[in-house]
């Protein structure tokens, strides 16, 4: 063959390999890819994982009970007993010596009922604040007040009891925030005493706070051991010795211990992850890859469970060889502690290494290490994370992007092919990266594009100013492009804005997922549930991008978008809409579903979920239902953040085909649900199972 040809022809070649680089698929990780829909999978459509210990079926009341009782008395809710009742204050000398006093005569055997007379006063009913998914973004715990602020006075004593019913009895773990002294009686038997303020939490806020430095402040704890039926749980409360603290109260939630046997089906392994996400978990093969605090990329074998290999991404992982040798500490001080957190496995013992790391790269070099965070999502952090971004694979490779800041690239087996670290503003919420085009996407404070084989920045586009949750990928008009979460489309070559919706400049308009992206059609709420964009880019070419723009709201009354005190509520999605066979669903913060009709424009039917009875957990750091909704074969999961998740027949007509629900307790620090946080991240699927994302484990779902 002459030397001519040969060359041409392997000219050629590299042209056609380039042409087929170029042109393989686009690559989304959000929902596990990128649509929520999930139509092969033959998984079970029922599991559970049941907590059969003293909380189960517990009911309490303030009125002294009999057995006829039981049955009547209100359930308790995620732990906390709602009926109180309250005597005082009765004035002490001074509230830490006279902790110890029987104010009362016998006060360990106090049973009252309501409107008995004690130490002259009587006893009254107190209801005591719950947790309530409608109220958005509570502050606050749910204390229990015994006096007004205006009314405080200090050397003060009180006295609250509860009566609680345990069908089956056994121990709980009781955790305890109180303004000042408390002393704590179950059955009469003495478990808790403190003599001191004891508030680490008091807000939710402080969530964030702890997690971002890397500490612990533990809230008060005893066991109780709560026997078959009615049991008396007898608090004695005090105020401050002095004019500071003007608060009488406290926060108690009960418990099942992580060591309660449970009632569980359909769950073929759980395996338990090095640190919490709500990002979602990616399948590559014959492994599962998801993101771990504060900035791990995890690999599990998907049919075993077993955790395979993780690794750290982060500023300190992203030095150059260059960078480590000009500062001699790094090796001399934190190399070491990163090799003792790469082989700890106790929980407390890495946040403690991870402390120490941290104190030490800004000891080192403050201007490089300091963690320069956004103050909103600061206060966030508890619910975000640096992990929130869901890794993407081409199918040999696996990206990582981490809210610090920092972008690598891994293949299958774990060996880092390069890490970079970006310059960006402050740290703000993290989105899933995508690829297009050889190029990773990733969002900071404002997009950029990372050349996929080597990690090096080639464009960064300040246009696009504002995106939560994700950077979707698509091929429009034969083109491979980028879209943020408000539906603005950028060329990977050159991170130039193609295009942008008019509705763009407005923020996220209560809807915080990214859209949907069915072949040359993209699929936006926005205004939360209450209208549906849908953007047709089959027109567009190279040089034109004109779509074709189509735009309904959902015919909902106003009563609906109402608090009971006539206030606007903002009926918000923190997921994306799920399209399927010409209706689209969404599905609000709240546990409200709405389904309608993409031809029509009609609104086929809206329907509180009720999940259960089990209402999903609302507080400043936390929102009862985030996880988008999920197409599992012909049916439709919907998921809230407390381990309830409802299959429903798809089509137009509301019908629940089961009630699904994992409750794997945990041990807390504070006054918090001990029911793992399942799940932010939606399902995802394989060809017979599910896998569910929790706050600590890694569920799959699917028959034994």
């Amino acid at each position: 063959m002459p030397k001519q040809t040969r060359i041409l022809i392997g000219v050629s070649l590299l042209c056609l390999l380039s042409s087929t680089l170029s042109a393989t698929e686009p690559a989304s990780g959000w929902r596990g890819n990128g649509t929520g829909l999930w139509p092969d999978t033959a998984a079970p459509l029922r599991w559970r994982r049941l907590a059969k210990g003293a909380l189960e079926e517990m009911r309490g009341q303030a009125t002294r009970p009999d057995d006829a009782d039981a049955k009547n008395a209100p359930l308790t809710h995620k732990g906390l007993p709602a009926q109180w009742l309250t005597l005082g204050p009765l004035k002490a000398d001074d509230s830490i010596k006279d902790i110890d006093r029987d104010f009362v005569g016998g006060e360990a055997a106090l049973s009252p009922a309501e409107g008995d007379r004690t130490a002259g006063l009587s006893w009254t009913r107190l209801v005591a604040k719950q947790d309530d998914r409608m109220e958005f973004g509570a502050a606050v715990l749910p204390w229990v007040e015994l006096t007004k602020p205006g009314e405080f006075q200090p050397n003060r004593i009180f006295y609250a009891v509860t009566y609680l019913y345990s069908p089956r009895g056994g121990p709980a773990s009781v955790v305890v925030e109180h303004c000042f002294g408390l002393k704590a009686w179950i059955n009469g038997k003495e478990v808790y005493r403190a003599t001191v303020r004891l508030v680490p939490l008091g807000t939710y806020e402080r969530i964030s706070r702890f997690e971002l430095e890397q500490t612990d402040y533990p809230a008060g704890h005893f066991t109780a051991d709560f026997k078959p039926g009615w049991n008396r749980l007898l608090l004695k409360v005090t105020t401050s010795t002095r004019d500071d603290f003007k608060q009488a109260g406290f926060c108690l939630r009960l418990m099942d211990p992580p060591s309660v046997t449970y009632d569980a089906s359909n769950i073929r392994w759980l395996t338990e992850l090095p640190g919490r996400s709500t990002s979602t978990p990616i399948i590559v093969g014959d492994r599962i890859f998801l993101a771990a605090e504060p900035d791990l990329l995890v690999c599990v074998d998907k049919t075993t469970g077993k955790l395979l290999w993780s690794a750290a991404n982060n500023a300190f992982e992203a030095l150059t060889p260059r960078e480590r040798e000009a500062q001699p500490a790094f090796a001399e001080r934190i190399d070491p502690l990163v090799a003792k957190l790469r082989v700890e496995s106790d929980r407390a013992r890495r946040r403690q290494l991870r402390g120490q790391i941290q104190q030490g790269l800004v000891e080192i070099d403050a201007q490089r290490f300091t963690l320069n965070t956004d103050g909103h999502f600061a206060a966030h952090f508890g619910i975000v994370g640096f992990t929130m971004p869901t890794p993407v694979s081409d199918g040999k490779f696996v990206y990582d992007w981490c809210g610090l800041g920092v972008a690598a690239c891994y293949d299958l087996d774990g060996h880092r092919q390069w890490i970079t670290r970006l310059a960006t503003g402050p740290l703000i919420y993290g989105s899933s990266p995508a690829l297009a085009d050889r190029v990773l996407a990733v969002y900071q404070d404002k997009l950029y594009g990372l050349d996929a084989k080597t990690g090096v920045p080639r464009w960064a586009q300040p246009k696009i100013h504002k995106n939560i949750a994700a950077i979707q990928a698509a091929t429009f008009g034969n083109q491979q492009v980028f879209l943020s979460q408000l539906g603005e489309v950028v060329r990977p070559s050159d991170g130039k804005l193609l295009f942008r919706p008019h509705s763009a400049v407005v923020g996220d308009g209560g809807c915080w997922g990214p859209p949907v992206i069915l072949g040359q059609r993209m699929y936006m709420g926005q205004y939360g549930v209450h209208h549906v964009h849908i953007v047709d880019f089959s027109g567009a070419t190279a040089e034109e991008w004109k779509p074709e723009i189509t735009e309904f709201d959902l015919d909902l009354p106003r009563d609906l978008s109402l608090n009971a005190d006539g206030s606007w509520l903002d009926r918000s999605t923190a997921g994306s809409p799920l399209v399927h066979r010409g209706l689209i669903y969404l599905v609000d913060i709240y546990g409200w579903i709405y389904v309608a009709d993409l031809e029509t424009k009609k609104t086929v039917y809206y329907k509180d979920l009720g999940l259960n009875g089990l209402d999903g957990l609302m507080h400043y750091n936390a929102v009862p239902v985030a996880a988008s909704p999920t197409l599992v074969g012909e049916n439709l999961v919907v998921m809230d953040n407390q381990g309830t998740a409802l299959v429903l027949a798809t089509g137009r007509e509301f019908k629940v085909l089961a009630r699904n629900r994992i409750e794997t307790q945990l041990e807390r620090a504070w006054p918090l649900p001990g029911q793992e946080t399942l799940a932010y991240a939606p399902p995802v699927a394989d060809r017979d199972c599910l896998y569910l994302r929790g706050e600590r484990y890694l569920y799959c779902i699917g028959s034994k």
